[in-house]
């Protein structure tokens, strides 16, 4: 019987991957530790101290050969045991596992019974270490190789490899049959994990945290941001009861949240009326003030259009929106309960943007003007005090520009719109 507290070490740049091999390790009783490149899972090896590792081969910052071969060549780490894991089953990337001390190989894809029976004899009989004269010289193909090992571990891998190729061949098969169930099955995990963190995380941040349970902050030199909220909603709260407060929010937020999708603006959270969302900060681009300042115009839009549309028991509430273009932080706080946030000057000024706006406007700073004055009408305010900050250019924006508006309202592009937005988006990849 294997010690239930084996310790093993899933190494890949997959989150997905790293997910199904962690939970079926777990399932079997084994602690599981996780990481995305080599040069992380070498950190976790010298604190550590795993039983085992099973690392991919193609990662970037150090691929696994390389990992491999730092393990093996270090007197306090030598002896754990290493598994690379391959789609590239040819001769060159097997001697050069081999060269770098690998003690086995999975060859994708593998089933479970060859995941555990590997996992199995490497903990229950871990390899020798070779000693500086255990080198044997290997001449395949025309290349030849010096190895460090004896022939017992040659011929101990080339069985193993063997075995690995007729198990992949005799569960071929059986593979074919249940792979339609199997892949249901993943998929209906998959989507409950994802719907859950999906509705609080952007997709990439909730891959991040599912396989390695982290995500590191990354700091966006350019990002607009974006702060909405609604005038009076103070007044309001004490008439209303618990359930009528939040089918008004969720009536007025679920509308946001998809125009903010369809302008490729990530929902950053909401506290009390208050809606924050931002645009550039999963993927670089250049359109992000004028994506965000499209999103504004239809969010005020669907809040004025509600003032003579509400039955009865819903409230109008006029909507404030500020906007701001610069740099900032986003991360994921907290360790039981996480929070995705944004930090910096840019989110603050955002803040004061948007407390220094009037009732169903669009208040933008002049680094948000400068970005979008070619595409909108907009109103020069002049300087006004923002609190702690102290007097800063503010703009409204009232429009689209009516030669490059589709409709009266100045809401929607037209084509002469569409082509100038997409010459800029091109101007990025230039």
């Amino acid at each position: 019987m294997l010690d239930t507290k084996s310790r093993i070490l899933v190494v890949d740049d997959y989150p997905a991957l790293v997910t199904i091999t962690r939970h079926k390790l777990i399932q079997r009783g084994f602690e599981v530790l996780t990481a995305q490149n080599g040069q992380d899972a070498l950190e976790l090896v010298q604190t550590e101290y795993p039983d085992l590792v099973i690392t991919d081969v193609e990662m970037p910052v150090m691929d696994g050969y390389e990992l491999c071969e730092r393990i093996k060549n270090d007197s306090r780490l030598s002896k754990i045991p290493v598994i690379l894991v391959t789609s590239m089953m040819n001769t060159v990337s097997i001697m050069k596992g081999i060269q770098a001390g690998a003690d086995n190989y999975l060859t994708k894809p593998y089933d479970d019974d060859t995941l555990f029976g590997k996992v199995e004899e490497l903990l229950t009989h871990p390899p020798k270490t070779p000693s500086e004269s255990d080198t044997v010289e290997v001449n395949i193909e025309g290349q030849t190789y010096n190895i460090r090992a004896d022939f017992t571990y040659l011929v101990n891998l080339l069985i193993s490899t063997y075995k690995n190729t007729l198990a992949q061949n005799n569960q071929l098969n059986k593979m074919q049959s249940t792979l339609n169930a199997a892949n249901q099955e993943l998929e209906l995990t998959k989507k409950e994990h994802e719907d859950l963190l999906h509705n609080i995380f952007p997709e990439k941040v909730a891959e991040s945290l599912l396989a390695y349970g982290t995500v590191s902050p990354e700091r966006h030199h350019d990002a607009t941001i974006m702060f909405t909220d609604f005038k009076g909603f103070t007044k309001v709260v004490p008439s209303l009861s618990p359930e009528k407060l939040i089918e008004n929010l969720s009536f007025y937020f679920d509308r946001f949240d998809e125009i903010s999708n369809e302008h490729n603006l990530i929902k950053i959270k909401t506290i009390g009326d208050s809606y924050m969302a931002a645009g550039g900060i999963l993927d670089s681009n250049k359109t992000h003030p004028i994506d965000t300042i499209l999103a504004a115009l239809k969010i005020r839009d669907f809040v004025q259009m509600q003032e003579n549309k509400l039955q009865a028991d819903q409230t109008y509430l006029p909507v404030r929106i500020g906007i701001h273009t610069g740099s900032a932080v986003v991360g994921v706080i907290g360790k039981s309960r996480f929070a995705y946030d944004i930090w910096g000057e840019s989110v603050n000024l955002a803040a004061r943007m948007e407390s220094n706006c009037e009732i169903n406007g669009i208040n933008i700073s002049s680094d948000t003007y400068e970005r979008v004055k070619d595409f909108f009408d907009c109103e020069d305010r002049g300087m006004i005090d923002a609190k702690n900050i102290g007097e800063v250019q503010m703009y409204y924006v009232n429009r689209i520009k009516p030669e490059l508006s589709e409709d009266d309202e100045g809401i929607f592009p037209n084509r002469l719109f569409i082509r100038n937005y997409q010459s800029l988006a091109r101007s990025q990849d230039a």
